[in-house]
């Protein structure tokens, strides 16, 4: 019926010994299991032990108990110290038991053990004890502590765990709680072929109790292993002179006033992959008549420097990360450690009361050849001397070595590739991915090109879209088309083939795309363009390229964004700024313009968050800026459909393109086999179902000169009434073009050999253009 604390576990004790208890499923009568129900109405000391009628309290079970059986001992508060006075059998123990939160509480709440063996107590809580020791073993052997917590009362004198010639045993998975505490477990000159492991204790600020401790260590060959240990004025872990062949390996000392990890004369101990860290003195230091000591594989962080930690390091004086003093520096080794003596690093090591850096500690010692000043986590990786005296096949957590093909074998022994510290590494990958939108397509592409295995390959890429779609697949590049508009959490997460995973995210908005468009300004006659490498706008640009190219979408509340193509990202009017900024993929208050529609058929935007109209910085530096506070020439635009762009007129009479003879210092007419830039014209729609052209010639507009009387020629500034036409759309695919100043038709004169003029009063084959 032995069960391990760890799958029995059903209370938590928090500070100042209070039990929050859990219901557990109902118990079954076990003839092999007596039974304590403290708040039973049936219990009775008299009685047989059943569930049915159950003993009101725990000495009343022990005793009676005997070898094989095991003392269930309910919830409730029980204020006994209980003496085990029989003994159970090898494969057969006694064994006590805690279902529920059961707590043993008062002065002299607890277990005494003397002169007994094969007897296991599993997950018991005891609280306020003050001047005897909470669990008590002497003369024993074979005994199993196993869970439970231990809360001594304040101003408490003795030692929460004391073992007096206890032999063969094993202490595992306790809990300290409180700040009161003199001593964690001590361990006499008499116990041997003991192993404290699992024990936990938190930090503790300002602790009232000098020199206390976290481990003593009197004996022979016994073993200090995984254990957690916060707070103890004087060491965390100490081993006395008398011990001999002790393993102090695999555990984590942190904050506290004390040592780390003090070997005080003892011989042939072995400190093996520990990690002390934030210790107000030495974080591990060997002195006395210490023989045969061995300093390896373990990680030091911040110890002795009391100035980091003014709150626990009161009144302490520092000291170095590694110290050997006195005669122990004769037979003590000291490699393999990483030793980051922040902030002071000359000082990390004392060898013989001398304190000194890395390189002349090496110097003065010999030792610590393999050592390393870094505070870089990826430097214990596949570093560590799995010869060392203690070298521990498993890290703490139980999990074996394994080789990081992504770091340097650097260690020695037989594993070269073991990990120094408590922790044997294993990395997982590191997502990383670059989103770029298309916005005129509603297409989102994921490249996760750039993320990092860690120690194995990453074996596959899952792409999660925000809209209840995810996508598993083994490449890292991933187009996706929404079909809805919103924003959505796009995530990718990597999985190696080890099945460690990493995961990054970020948020898009897909919005509903209503033009691709070029913004001309009517200030200056250029188009809005994005310089290369660029994250702003500025009016330069002689004709429409793709830098000037934006996406107007819908963004609500009748509002608008604009995506650029050219930076793939929307435009912001961000508070303060001297100018729009293209950084985002998502939209808000930032990114969302007012779209406001002139009488003369330019258009304005006034951003939501300056609450100002996008204009020209100024007239030197026309980078576009949300500054202005009404609107002007400087803040008008002609909003431009690249469809529209570098369209050619190709005149049906003659075959022949319509140019801007003389870079537009001539009249326009169709002489031209070929199109190029003179041929070249911006078809800007100006309201009221009109157009203008915009020739690339000169960027100037076209003109019916003479109110329609002369011929065309591109050579105006602005658009008014001469510099308006109406597209019309000839059921032969071919367009013709009527001027808003006399309503007449632009013909191609004398079948094309003289200018164009606004002439006709019905459309023939002159005046009929193929736009293209």
């Amino acid at each position: 019926m032995r069960r391990s604390f760890r799958a029995g576990c059903a209370a938590l004790v928090l500070a100042g010994g209070v039990v929050v208890g859990f219901a557990g499923p109902a118990q079954a009568a076990d003839p092999t299991v007596l039974y304590v129900r403290q708040l039973a109405t049936a219990c009775s000391d008299s009685g047989a032990g059943t569930l049915e009628q159950p003993f009101c309290t725990i000495g009343a079970a022990a005793a009676v108990v005997t070898s094989g059986q095991t003392v269930d001992v309910g919830h409730g508060s029980y204020r006994e110290r209980i003496t085990v006075a029989r003994s159970g059998a090898p494969g057969q123990p006694i064994t006590f038991r805690a279902t529920n939160g059961a707590t043993l509480s008062g002065p002299e709440a607890g277990f005494v053990i003397d002169g007994q063996h094969d007897v296991a107590i599993q997950d018991i809580r005891i609280v306020d004890n003050v001047d005897v020791p909470a669990v008590d073993l002497r003369n024993a052997s074979a005994i199993t502590i196993d869970g439970g917590s231990i809360s001594m009362a304040t101003n408490a004198t003795a030692s929460a765990v004391r073992l007096s010639g206890v032999t063969g045993s094993t202490l595992r998975g306790l809990a300290f709680g409180g700040r009161w505490l003199v001593a964690g477990v001590t361990m006499d000159a008499a116990t041997s072929g003991v192993t404290v492991s699992g024990l936990t204790r938190s930090a503790v600020l300002n602790e009232p109790v000098q020199d206390a401790v976290g481990i003593r260590v009197d004996g022979v060959g016994n073993r200090v292993v995984g254990n957690t240990l916060a707070g103890f004025t004087g060491a965390g872990i100490v081993v006395e002179p008398t011990a001999t062949d002790t393993l102090v390996v695999n555990n984590n000392v942190n904050n506290g006033a004390g040592y780390g990890i003090h070997n005080r004369g003892a011989a042939r101990t072995a400190i093996t992959n520990n990690s002390v860290r934030e210790r107000c003195r030495d974080g591990i230091r060997v002195d006395g008549a210490s023989t045969g000591v061995s300093v390896q594989n373990n990680v030091l962080f911040a110890n002795g420097l009391s100035h980091a930690n003014p709150g626990v390091c009161v009144g302490e004086v520092g000291g170095p990360e590694i110290g050997v003093y006195g005669t122990a520096v004769h037979g003590t080794v000291v490699d393999y450690n990483n030793t980051h003596h922040a902030y002071l690093p000359a000082q990390a090591y004392r060898w013989g009361g001398t304190v000194m850096g890395l390189a002349a500690f090496r110097s003065a010692s010999g030792q610590g050849q393999h050592d390393r000043d870094t505070g870089v986590a990826n430097d214990v990786i596949d570093s560590a001397n799995s010869s060392a005296p203690g070298y521990p096949a498993a890290d703490r957590a139980g999990r074996a070595r394994i080789d990081d093909p992504g770091v340097p074998n650097t260690g020695a022994g037989p594993v070269t590739y073991a990990d120094r510290g408590t922790v044997e590494t294993f990395r997982s990958p590191v997502a990383r991915m670059a989103v770029t939108l298309d916005a005129a397509i509603s297409t989102v592409t994921i490249d996760a090109s750039a993320s990092a295995p860690g120690t194995a390959p990453i074996g596959s890429y899952q792409f999660i879209l925000g809209n209840g779609a995810r996508v598993t697949q083994t490449s890292p590049v991933l187009s996706y088309r929404y079909t809805s508009w919103g924003d959505f959490n796009v995530t990718t997460i990597v999985t190696g083939t080890d099945g460690r995973t990493g995961s990054v995210a970020t948020t898009v908005s897909v919005l509903r795309p209503t033009s691709t468009s070029g913004l001309l300004s009517l200030f200056r006659l250029v188009y809005a363009t994005v310089r290369p490498g660029n994250v702003d706008i500025v009016a330069d640009e002689m004709g429409l390229s793709p830098a000037g190219h934006f996406d107007i979408v819908e963004a609500g509340s009748g509002q608008v964004a604009l995506f650029s193509h050219a930076t793939g990202k929307y435009v912001s009017a961000i508070a303060d700024a001297d100018r729009l900024y293209m950084t985002r993929l998502t939209v808000a208050d930032t990114e969302r313009f007012t779209l406001v529609r002139n009488a003369d058929g330019s258009i304005s935007l006034r951003s939501v968050a300056t609450g100002r109209y996008v204009s020209l910085l100024t007239e030197s530096a026309p980078f576009l800026a949300a500054k202005a506070t009404t609107i002007g020439v400087w803040e008008k635009f002609h909003q431009v459909d690249i469809r529209n762009a570098a369209r050619t007129l190709k005149a049906l009479v003659n075959g022949k393109y319509v140019s801007a003879e003389g870079a537009g210092t001539k009249p326009l007419i169709a002489s031209r086999p070929a199109a190029n830039t003179w041929e070249q014209f911006d078809v800007i729609e100006v309201g009221n179902g009109h157009i203008a052209l915009f020739a690339r010639a000169n960027n100037r507009f076209v003109a019916a000169e003479g109110a329609g009387t002369q011929p065309l020629q591109a050579k105006r500034l602005a658009v008014s009434t001469w510099e308006r036409f109406t597209l019309i759309r000839n059921p032969d695919g071919t367009i013709s073009l009527k001027a808003a100043v006399n309503n007449r038709f632009v013909a191609a004169e004398g079948a094309g050999t003289k200018p164009l003029l606004a002439g006709r009063t019905a459309i023939s084959t002159w005046e009929k253009f193929a736009l293209s």
